[in-house]
This record gives structure tokens, sequence and C-alpha cells, in this order.
């Protein structure tokens, strides 16, 4: 005896919507660990131009103190090693052990219209990316660079 009057729904219309609620489902997560990622992203990214800020202002500092010490000097006296490079242009300054994650490097360069100031830039990068200072291949996490005055 055939039923016309039937009501529910068949197995095709619940697998429709049991496929259609997984993709909004997986387009939902997906957006939500995308932005999480970004979260986490953008807080390095803070964290770093911090450090990198942080670092220019004792350097700031030190250079205001000790007015007619050289870069050098400054820069020992804030625990950075010197890098020799094959560039003459520029001086690395590198300081593993202050900071966990991130390596610090500080680039000295003479300016070239006046003799007495130093154009120096400061740059953070991940510790885990970074084996050679020298070399500027790996984008840095943060950077900043200022104009000081000091000796040679």
């Amino acid at each position: 005896m055939p039923y016309n009057n039937e009501k529910g729904f068949s197995l095709v219309e619940v697998m429709a919507a049991f496929v259609l609620i997984s993709i909004i489902l997986i387009s939902f997560f997906t957006l939500f660990f995308k932005g999480r990622e970004t979260t986490v992203e953008s807080k390095k990214t803070i964290d770093a131009t911090y450090t990198a800020q942080q670092e220019m202002e004792s350097i700031y500092a030190t250079t205001k103190q000790a007015s007619n010490a050289s870069m050098k000097n400054i820069l020992s006296t804030l625990q950075y090693q010197m890098k020799s490079c094959t560039n003459p242009s520029k001086t690395i300054y590198t300081n593993n052990t202050k900071y966990k994650n991130e390596v610090v490097v500080v680039e000295v360069f003479k300016n070239a219209k006046i003799d007495t100031l130093r154009n120096v830039m400061v740059s953070v990068y991940d510790q885990k990316k970074v084996t050679d200072p020298c070399q500027s291949k790996v984008n840095p996490k943060a950077q900043m660079e200022n104009i000081m005055r000091a000796g040679d």
C-alpha cells in the first residue's frame, strides 16, 4: 500500500544539507585560523619593534652621556660585539644574549655629508632565521634608523 502523504526528509536531502553545512563550517574555521595566525604575527612584529626602539633609545642615551666617545666604545658598553664583514662602508655589531628569541644587529654607517655624524640602524631578526648578520638576505622583523653624533 503506497503512502502518498509521507512527511520527513529523504536520505538525499539530508546528505545535501550535511554537505552545505560542512562547506560553511570549513570556511568559518579557515577564517578563524587565519585570524589567529595574523594576530600571532602582529604580536611578534610589535614585540620586535619595541625591542628595536628600546635598543635605539639605549644607544642614544649612552651617546648623550659619553658625548666624545666613539660608536665602537658606546656599543661595547651596551655589550655588543663587532662582526667583521667584507663591506668596508658599514660596521656591524650584534647582541645575541640580551633577548631570548631575537638577534639585535646594529649597523653603523658614516654619514656622507657630515663626518661627525653616524647613521645607526637597529634591526631585529628572528634567531632561527639569521645565521650570519653580515648577509642581509633575511628580512628583519623590525628596523629603526637614526642619525647620531659620535666620535670615531
